[in-house]
């Protein structure tokens, strides 16, 4: 990562003239991804709350399905609940995609590159860097130790209240990933740091060569959906929740201030994880009894029956 004084472009007049056709073909692309984003990024629930759409309902959730098989299914069964969406989801929607829209245009000189260059002018020489080398993997490393260690003690000691909310924080956290590589890898968007310096949106060959930089924000997704999830799932107090969420919007805003992502690619990925997050919970989780057991599904199954005189058929439900 390059040193923030190294900053290359600072004024528009440097930045290079986007062809009026070369413009069209990207607009085409950036408008197909976010069409697709819409269903992948949406919105957490259905009209009414109930789990009856594609891949939903007691048999999908937690006490009935292991976690990567309801993973599989999340990534489907989320873009083909769209139409069970109320009008205030499709609002929320809007409301968060039409901000990433606004930030992201004009392409020659989009707003949140302007942005980008003001925080490289006013704020760099201010505020000390956070998103250095070494504190990337101490956070992650930090954060897998204690969600899979939590998960291991409570798997061990029986307590299905813990060990079904840190499955569901990883349940999410996963389809976070797929959702966000697979836009990522379409767009192939520049960072901060690369080429021109303007988020140039270049298309799935030039995804690898600036990976991790892109949209949306890997590390936005991530902690978003866990940390949603989390507070989501376990219902802690108003203020833990509150400084929950401010040290994830914290995280993130020095993501952006540090030149690791533009804004809409955070704001993109915040808005992803947060609602996936949100989804898991409200269509993966079993409930519990008063013992903190989590319900399991009836089952049904017909079974020959010896009966005097002949044989029969038996409903067998387990509960």
């Amino acid at each position: 990562m390059p040193p923030r004084a190294a900053r290359v472009h600072d004024r528009h007049s440097d930045l290079p003239v986007i062809t009026a056709s070369r413009e069209a073909a990207v607009v085409r692309r950036l408008a197909l991804v976010l069409a697709v984003a819409v269903a992948a990024a949406a919105p957490a629930g259905s009209r009414a709350g109930e789990d009856e759409g594609v891949y939903l309902g007691p048999r999908f959730r937690w006490a009935e399905m292991p976690v990567l098989k309801r993973v599989l299914h999340d990534v489907v069964a989320i873009p083909a609940n769209a139409p069970r969406w109320s009008a205030g989801e499709w609002a929320e929607l809007a409301l968060w995609s039409g901000a990433v829209g606004v930030l992201m245009f004009p392409l020659a000189n989009p707003r949140d590159a302007q942005l980008d260059r003001w925080i490289h002018r006013e704020l760099d020489p201010r505020l000390p860097t956070v998103w250095t080398d070494w504190m990337q993997p101490l956070l992650w490393s930090g954060i897998a130790a204690g969600g899979l260690g939590t998960w291991a003690w409570a798997v061990a000691n029986g307590n299905e209240r813990v060990a079904q909310g840190c499955s569901l924080m990883g349940e999410a956290l996963a389809v976070s990933q797929i959702y966000h590589l697979t836009f990522k890898f379409a767009l192939g968007r520049d960072g901060p740091w690369d080429g021109d310096q303007s988020g140039d949106i270049k298309g799935p060959a030039n995804a690898l060569r600036v990976y991790p930089a892109g949209t949306p924000s890997g590390h936005a997704a991530t902690i978003f959906s866990l940390t949603t999830a989390g507070l989501s799932y376990f219902q802690p107090r108003g203020w833990v929740q509150a400084l929950g969420y401010g040290a994830a919007g914290t995280l993130v805003a020095f993501h952006v201030i540090d030149h690791r992502h533009f804004l809409s690619d955070s704001l993109w990925g915040s808005a992803m994880g947060f609602y996936v997050g949100r989804w898991v919970v409200r269509h993966r989780a079993s409930p519990l009894d008063d013992a903190g057991r989590a319900v399991r599904a009836p089952r049904a199954a017909i079974v020959p029956l010896a009966v005097p005189g002949g044989a029969g058929l038996a409903l067998v439900v387990r509960n």
